[in-house]
Formats: C-alpha cells, structure tokens, sequence
C-alpha cells in the first residue's frame, strides 16, 4: 500500500559558491604553512637521529644529512607560498615576496660545510646566513602586521602610520579577537628576541642556534597556524 503521507526530505546544505571554495582553501594553505613551520625543526631532529647522525648545531647543518630534502623541500613549499601570497595591501604582498626570494636563496646559497670547507663554500656561507636573517626578520614582521585591525587612512603621521601598519588601532572596529592579536605579538617579538640572541648565544652554547631557531619557527608556525583560523572552534 503506498503510504499517503510523503516524508519530508532534509533541507539541503547551502551551496558553497566558487569564492567561499577559494576562501577556504586560503586558510588552509595558511593552515599548512604554520605546520610546516611547526613541525620542521622536530623532523629534522628526529629524522636524522633515526638515520644514525648526530644533532647538528643548526637547522641548515641539516643540508648536510639524509635529512637534506625534507630541508630544501619545506623551505621551498614556504617560499612558493610566500611569492604567491597575496595580503591584504602592498605591503604585505612586497613582504612575503621578499620572504620568498629569500627562502629560496637560502637552499640555493647551503651554510658552510663543518668538512674543511673551500674558500667560496665560506662566501656561499656568508650568503646563506645574510639572506636567512633578513627571512626571519620577514618573519616577525609578518607576524605583528597579523594583528592589523583596520585599513590605513591616508594623511596619518610616520609614526601613526606606523602603529596603524602593525596593528595598534582601535579594537572596537576589528573582528579579530583579542587572543589572536596578542598572539601574533607575542609570536613577532619572539622572533625577534631569538634573532637578537643568536650571536651572544653561540659564544655560550654550541646548540643554541639550533634552540633558538626552533623557538623562533615554533612562533612563526603558530602565528600561521592561528592566522588560518584552525584554532577557532567551528572553523
């Protein structure tokens, strides 16, 4: 007997349009550049040790172990994205291209050989450890601009300017959370703090730039991994 009362079927999903797809595949590349930048320095670690080689002294020592691909891999995964990566305004745009390039230099320019190296392996290295400083620079920059609440006005004063570039505006009219922005500067200062420590650091501890290059990864991972909004319930 055919069942007069028809049941109803469930309300369809809304459709996601072409924009909300691209949307959401922009967060998670955001989202997978910040695991990248997380994940790094403990699989360099580890993958070496379990291939049998000791712990280098710095996360580019790695260029010189089995764990070289996963190296120059991740830090070309990076700069691929950072070169196509479009932000919110010229700036961030001249930024990470920039981070880019430099990332990229980085792979093709390795740190010097501990094997008593050649005098251009030397030059080599020099260029390795200048275009990595000014990455990481990048890096704590992205950060901090994170935390930028509202456009720019036009006609502000340089150090107005300046504040509204990194952030420091009302909160009233920004939609990100307080959380989120005081993460992006803890992250960014971080960066910087590690940076600045490098130096004095290796007079004291043969692996502190190895530590200090995992603090100042770990932050930039996260302020990715936060900027994708994955930490977000819901989200």
């Amino acid at each position: 007997m055919v069942n007069s009362v028809h049941e109803q079927e469930a309300p369809a999903a809304p459709p996601v349009n072409a924009t909300g797809l691209m949307v959401i595949s922009y967060l998670q590349l955001r989202f997978y550049v910040g695991v990248i930048g997380l994940l790094l320095p403990w699989v360099l670690v580890i993958g070496s040790w379990v291939e049998g080689y000791g712990v280098e002294p710095s996360l580019s020592g790695y260029y010189y172990t089995p764990m070289r691909n996963v190296f120059v891999g991740a830090l070309c995964a990076l700069a691929v994205f950072f070169v196509a990566y479009k932000g919110y305004d010229r700036s961030d745009s001249t930024l990470t291209n920039i981070a880019g390039l430099c990332m990229i230099a980085v792979t093709l320019c390795p740190t010097t050989t501990p094997y008593h190296p050649a005098l251009y392996q030397v030059i080599v290295g020099d260029l390795h450890l200048f275009f990595a400083c000014v990455a990481f620079v990048l890096l704590a920059v992205m950060a901090l601009r994170f935390a930028k609440r509202e456009p720019t006005p036009a006609g502000l004063s340089f150090w107005r300017a300046l504040g509204y570039a990194f952030g420091f505006t009302r909160a009233a009219s920004s939609q990100t959370p307080r959380w989120a922005v005081i993460t992006y500067r803890v992250c960014g200062f971080t960066i910087l703090v590690c940076i600045a420590l490098i130096y004095p650091g290796s007079k004291v501890y043969a692996y502190s730039l190895l530590v200090l290059e995992t603090i100042l990864m770990t932050a930039f991972g996260v302020s990715w991994f936060v900027k994708g909004g994955k930490l977000l319930a819901g989200r």
